[in-house]
């Protein structure tokens, strides 16, 4: 706590000078030592507003869960004193609606924002949309893992029979997927690619829409993180025929791999990282990074975020950071390109 009062105290006093230095009348206080009566010149952040936390995807995704497990931490420890963090969710376009909206935030500590591998490959798809040179790493969280799932009622029930099917009925399996240019469509790919299959992809604004979709018949099959089915697998309503990791998910044992079905270049985990608007102040960048740290240590982060959906902690920051996250756009887009994806 010592700690981040006194990063607070010290990117309240980088705001003032900012804040001073930009003030056209270059007032200086009165002789007598009292304050000018002019208004402030003080930063939003600096002067107690509330920190607007966005996730550019529906309530109850992957990303919701982690930006809400994550601000409840923030507020249980009073990470940011006495400022509120609000998960805002901004869905639509695979996160370029919730990424247009953060890139006009001012960087100065009261706007973060979830990112993850979608909102990077989704501008190489479409050929639009804010890439993520346009905003500020600040630190990753974790790994998440995908899997593919069919109705229990499926005639294939593994995915050797889904594969053959495919290679039987070309195009004709409908797998569905959370937005445009997301993981869910490059992974889909990758089964394309190196099963040598003809699948139809379909997107849709959220999990619980792709979910909601195959139960009633809509689609064949969808990709799913482990915590987005999780209760219609362990109902029987779902069958998870592969996971994309290099290993078996931790919260799902009985769900083989990939790779150890024979099929080893099907494989791709996805990011959860915390970005900021483009140009952030470096002393908010230090800021959030601090605060962050302190949350993966947590034991609802641990235990319960991390141990009950299957995810591995990866805490980076820095420019340790900034070199991760350029080398995953660079593999994003070797693996577009190969799959003949990448916008023209």
């Amino acid at each position: 706590m010592k700690k981040i009062c006194a990063m607070l105290l010290a990117l309240a006093m980088l705001f003032a000078l900012a804040a001073c230095g930009s003030n056209g009348n270059n007032q200086q206080p009165p002789s007598n030592g009292s304050q000018p009566s002019n208004e402030p010149t003080h930063s939003a952040f600096e002067l107690g507003a509330d920190v607007e936390f966005v996730c550019p995807f529906s309530a109850g995704g992957g990303s919701d869960l982690y930006a809400r497990t994550a601000a409840n931490i923030i507020g249980e420890m009073g990470l940011t004193g006495s400022r509120t963090v609000t998960v805002t969710n901004k869905p639509g376009g695979g996160g370029a609606v919730g990424d247009a909206y953060t890139v006009t935030k001012k960087g100065d500590g009261t706007n973060i924002t979830t990112y993850v591998s979608a909102q990077i490959t989704s501008p190489m798809i479409t050929g639009s949309g804010i890439t993520y040179d346009q905003l500020t790493p600040i630190c990753n969280l974790a790994m998440d893992e995908y899997t593919i799932g069919v109705l229990s009622t499926a005639e294939y029930q593994t995915i050797d029979s889904f594969i053959a099917y495919a290679k039987e009925h070309p195009g004709a399996i409908t797998v569905g997927g959370s937005g445009s240019g997301t993981e869910d469509e490059l992974v889909t790919g990758l089964i394309e690619l190196y099963c040598d299959v003809d699948l139809e992809y379909i997107a849709y604004d959220s999990s619980a829409e792709v979910m909601t979709a195959m139960l009633g018949g809509h689609i064949a099959a969808g990709i799913y993180n482990p915590n987005e089915t999780m209760s219609q697998y362990q109902a029987g309503e779902v069958t998870l025929l592969a996971a994309f990791g290099p290993e078996r998910i931790s919260t799902l044992p009985d769900v083989p791999t990939f790779t150890e079905q024979g099929y080893p270049d099907v494989q791709f985990q996805q990011f959860r990282a915390i970005f900021g608007p483009g140009n952030m102040d470096q002393a908010a960048v230090d800021f959030w990074a601090d605060v962050f740290s302190q949350v993966v240590e947590h034991e609802d982060w641990v235990n319960g975020y991390l141990g009950n959906n299957g995810l591995t902690g990866k805490f980076i920051s820095g420019d340790e950071f900034k070199t991760f996250i350029d080398g995953e756009a660079a593999k994003y887009k070797a693996v577009l390109e190969t799959l003949g994806l990448l916008a023209q």
